[in-house]
């Protein structure tokens, strides 16, 4: 039975820590992901009785702007529906005006289908700058691919 819960109580944080290295979004601290997932303003964790399938947290000022982070489903049980159940939780939780979401290239057209654009005018810094050369796009190479409009004049 799938059972998606709304706090963080009970959360099996090492197996979150191995969930989100397993669909790519890095080797994390199972400590440091309790304090972020408690610091958030939302989170969803997504079970199949006890075993812990899915996940993501979303940050906000509670007022118009906000951002999702580590919206996981495990290898497995994708393409099921579970990460859009994940997301549409949070997302009812948040305010709608501005919500912003970090994720990996090979997700794009997954939060296309539900309504987010990517966008070359949003910037990041980070102390590991070299994870997201590696493993993101910069707009500086999203920019490099896009067909070039030549006018004819």
């Amino acid at each position: 039975m799938l059972t998606l819960k709304s706090t963080s109580a009970e959360i099996p944080w090492p197996a979150l820590a191995q969930l989100l290295e397993d669909t790519g979004l890095g080797k994390r601290d199972p400590i440091l992901l309790e304090r972020v997932f408690n610091g958030s303003y939302a989170v969803a964790f997504l079970f199949d009785g006890p075993t812990l399938i899915g996940a993501g947290r979303a940050i906000s000022d509670g007022v118009t702007s906000s951002a999702i982070y580590d919206v996981a489903v495990a290898p497995a049980r994708q393409g099921q529906g579970l990460g859009r159940q994940i997301l549409t939780d949070l997302l009812d939780r948040l305010p709608r005006r501005s919500v912003m979401l970090v994720s990996v290239p090979k997700q794009k057209g997954f939060y296309a289908k539900q309504g987010f654009r990517v966008l070359t005018s949003a910037m990041l810094k980070h102390e590991d700058m070299a994870f997201w050369i590696d493993h993101g796009e910069s707009a500086d190479a999203l920019l490099m691919h896009q067909p070039r409009q030549i006018s004819e004049h």
